[in-house]
């Protein structure tokens, strides 16, 4: 029983600290309006239906990018509120020659720099961030977060890779299922969660903070650039 309710009551959470941090985005949008009439926005690896969370009435002044690989902009149009306008491209965050210089005057990404692969392609991330984007707001979870977010499991993210890629063959963990070894891999290669210094090097002109759980750990780390 416990098993099946789990799930549930760890989306129900992360589903909280979304919104909490939301706020804030919200917050820096509203300035930008207040400055420049209308806005552009980019959304670096993210999906239409998270902007839900904007308020109608602010959603009439911005005009939303959502950059992403094919396979994740598959049709969310019936998950995304009707009031948000949006457009989908498909690309790489980590490489959007696209984009002139300050093309966007906000580029947003949540829980996106820790899912681009080795950490070679999380600084051409960061440093696409910053150049296509006036102001930015970055957040990606806390590495020494005691539990990992996306398996909803304590400590696994902390064992070296041999370890991990044995116990993922051998066990279900958390939320993850028992693989074999490609999928195992796939998952390490997949997800390198990052430390707040590591944010700060690859930040270096941002306004740093951290989410808070339990008002003593960092559960997940904020980059942020305004204008």
């Amino acid at each position: 029983m416990a098993r099946r309710e789990t799930p549930a009551l760890f989306e129900k959470a992360q589903a909280r600290f979304r919104a909490a941090r939301f706020r804030q985005v919200q917050t820096l949008i509203e300035r930008l309006v207040l400055r420049h009439g209308e806005i552009t926005v980019l959304d670096a690896g993210g999906r239409a239906e998270y902007w839900n969370m904007l308020t109608p009435a602010l959603a009439e002044k911005v005009q939303l990018t959502i950059l992403n690989y094919s396979s994740e902009l598959e049709d969310y149009s019936a998950l995304t509120a009707p009031h948000v306008r949006y457009e989908n491209l498909t690309g790489d965050a980590c490489n959007m020659p696209q984009f002139a210089d300050g093309a966007f005057h906000l580029v947003h990404s949540n829980s996106v720099i820790e899912h681009v692969g080795n950490y070679t392609r999380m600084i051409a991330f960061a440093n696409e961030i910053r150049r296509v984007g006036q102001a930015y707001y970055v957040q990606t979870p806390n590495f020494w977060f005691p539990i990992d977010p996306h398996n909803a499991f304590p400590l696994l993210h902390w064992l070296p890779d041999p370890i991990r890629i044995g116990m993922e063959q051998r066990f279900d963990i958390g939320l993850a299922r028992r693989t074999d070894f490609a999928g195992a891999v796939n998952r390490l290669d997949d997800c390198r969660m990052i430390s707040q210094g590591m944010m700060r090097t690859l930040f270096p002109d941002a306004n740093h903070s951290a989410e808070r759980f339990a008002l003593i750990f960092k559960k997940s780390l904020i980059a942020r650039r305004t204008d």
